[in-house]
C-alpha cells in the first residue's frame, strides 16, 4: 500500500476545487494555478492520448504530428493500458467526434 504524501493531499484538494467550476471560472482557476508551460504540456497530453484513442495512426506518426519523443506517446499508452474499461469509453465519447 502507497503511503499517502502531502502532495498525494493537495492534487486531491485541487481536484476536488476544480470540480466546483465550470466555464471561464475553470479557466481562470486554472490561469491561477498553472503556469504556460504546465497548461502547453496538458494539452500536448490530450492531443496525444486523443490520437492514441482514435487508434488512426502509429505511435511513431503520432509522435511525429505531435513533436514528441516516442517515450512521451509510449507513456500515454502504457497509462491508457491500466485505466478501467469504463473511463476508456467515457474517453472515447467525449474525445472524439
Amino acid at each position: 500500500m502507497r503511503n499517502e504524501s502531502a502532495s498525494d493531499d493537495g492534487w486531491r484538494a485541487f481536484i476536488e476545487l476544480s470540480s466546483c467550476f465550470k466555464g471561464e471560472e475553470l479557466s481562470e482557476l486554472f490561469d491561477l494555478f498553472l503556469t504556460l508551460e504546465e497548461k502547453e504540456d496538458i494539452g500536448k497530453r490530450f492531443q496525444i492520448l486523443k490520437a492514441l484513442i482514435e487508434e488512426k495512426l502509429t505511435q511513431r506518426e503520432i509522435a511525429e504530428r505531435q513533436k514528441v519523443s516516442i517515450s512521451k506517446i509510449t507513456r500515454g499508452s502504457n497509462a491508457l493500458k491500466i485505466i478501467s474499461k469504463n473511463l476508456r469509453e467515457a474517453l472515447k465519447k467525449q474525445m472524439l467526434p
